[in-house]
């Protein structure tokens, strides 16, 4: 590959691969592990940002003396001169291969004899930041390899998800994929195969396998939303192996829509798609009663988690730098959505007074702080910024209290975005507000009842209906 292919790869905007990770350290030695993305994103200004923002620090000055960021660049020996200091006080370079004495053949004989084959310099699946972890290098993500015991077992499966975990994938979806091949390679051994020569049939196989299995409800079969992500999962691994050349086809087939007027192809599992619960004016009357029991932090995160129509990680990551009272917006970060993509959302009144009662009482109770927006007041987390599970916590308590256990932290935005078509808002722009990339992904949070559905009938056919009154009312004249 030429240097000028190289550059242009790396600065592939849809190559955001996580090569490199950061360590925050602290004065007392403890260090933390934050994984970031590397592409012309992420160079040395808005590195800067992100440092501070690992750091809990929105402003160079706060940064105490002796914390700051540890960053690991893969830079050999050879070009030895690159090797420079990042010129900010709180981030730091650190070269590993340097370090071992490794110059850029060595580097390659040693993923050559990992069978990675030859590997390109801005290769991702053998960035040596990552398999160096044969040496017993720290820079790997940490897996709980405890959980998925058959793929800790397999080489290629371990290597897989290794892998999955590395290129920035949530704990969650690492998780899932994890148990999806751990249940799979049980399944394999158990009809005595592997993935290796894993057949369509085998997969189907282990497919109706999962539809007839006792669920904890005491009912047969797995959840459809469980088979699905386990497909998902399984499709990932057969991937990888097709990537790497064990396999020639992956096994589990993808489903497809439509082209050109043709007929859309299902996958192998029909999905089954529940419409959200959304509260009627009775049960939302209930909540907000609820609600007046809570805190004024509480009752101001569910004003905003209505209001912007946020995702519970969207709300807990806000920061006091996010809010433009003035026009009463939220800036979103984009690190903090589930796209990657800023937005702005507003919020009313009430949010208004709420926020104004909170601050004054966040300043009282804690003095002056940058970090997050909604801190926790616990004895263990003090002065903490609040995490996703606590506000899991308060909602499950206001549900519990108004008697509606059908609430969750994504109600909020269910009726918000659902509101919002109510009062006539086209579908492009509600996607726009709730940070959709996908309008089918809009038009499912989007849920009108029977009786406003009948009433926008009504109203449409009214001009006709009445025509053909006028018309039966001739068979009144002829009697």
């Amino acid at each position: 590959m030429s240097a000028g292919n190289i550059r242009d790869d790396a600065l592939d905007p849809a190559h955001r691969f996580v090569s490199m990770p950061l360590h925050v350290l602290n004065p007392d030695g403890s260090r933390g592990l934050a994984r970031r993305q590397c592409t012309s994103e992420y160079k040395i200004s808005p590195l800067k940002k992100t440092a501070r923002e690992l750091l809990g620090y929105p402003h160079p000055r706060r940064v105490p003396r002796g914390v700051y960021v540890e960053q690991a660049i893969g830079i050999s020996t050879d070009e030895f001169t690159r090797a420079k200091d990042s010129g900010v006080r709180y981030l730091r370079n650190v070269f590993p291969l340097i370090d071992l004495g490794w110059d850029r053949t060595r580097c390659a004989d040693y993923l050559a004899e990992r069978g990675f084959g030859e590997t390109v310099k801005s290769a991702c699946v053998g960035c040596l930041m990552w398999n160096l972890s044969w040496l017993g290098c720290q820079f790997m993500i940490t897996v709980q390899w405890e959980r998925y015991p058959l793929v800790d077992q397999h080489p290629e499966g371990r290597r897989w998800l290794q892998f999955t975990a590395n290129i920035g994938r949530a704990w969650n979806t690492v998780d899932a994929y994890g148990r999806a091949v751990d249940d799979h390679l049980a399944f394999c051994l158990t009809i005595g195969t592997s993935p290796e020569a894993a057949r369509p049939d085998v997969v189907a196989a282990w497919i109706g396998d999962m539809h007839q299995r006792p669920n904890r409800n005491g009912g047969v079969g797995l959840a459809n939303s469980t088979i699905q992500v386990r497909i998902i999962g399984v499709r990932s691994f057969y991937d990888f192996l097709v990537e790497e050349g064990i396999r020639e086809r992956n096994p589990v087939r993808r489903g497809q829509s439509s082209r050109r007027g043709g007929q859309a192809r299902q996958g192998l599992v029909r999905r089954v798609e529940k419409a959200p619960w959304i509260p009627n004016d009775h049960a939302w009357d209930r909540i907000l009663r609820a609600c007046e029991h809570e805190p004024v932090r509480n009752r101001l995160m569910v004003t905003f988690a209505y209001d912007g129509a946020l995702r519970r990680e969207e709300l807990v990551s806000l920061e006091p730098g996010d809010l433009e009272p003035a026009w009463s917006l939220i800036h979103l970060r984009a690190e903090t959505t589930k796209s990657k993509r800023a937005r702005e959302v507003s919020f009313g009144t009430t949010s208004a007074q709420l926020l104004v009662a909170y601050l004054r009482q966040r300043g009282e109770l804690f003095g002056r702080v940058d970090s997050g927006l909604f801190l926790s007041e616990s004895r263990r987390n003090r002065g903490e910024p609040l995490g996703r599970s606590s506000w899991s916590k308060i909602v499950t308590g206001v549900a519990k209290r108004a008697e509606v256990p059908q609430l969750s932290t994504h109600t909020f935005r269910h009726l918000r975005l659902t509101d919002l078509a109510r009062a006539g808002w086209s579908i492009d722009e509600i996607a726009q507000y709730a940070g959709h990339r996908d309008l089918s992904t809009t038009l499912k949070y989007i849920h009108l009842s029977g009786r406003e559905l009948a009433a926008k009938l009504h109203k449409a056919t009214r001009s006709l209906q009445a025509d053909r009154e006028r018309r039966l009312a001739a068979l009144v004249e002829a009697w």
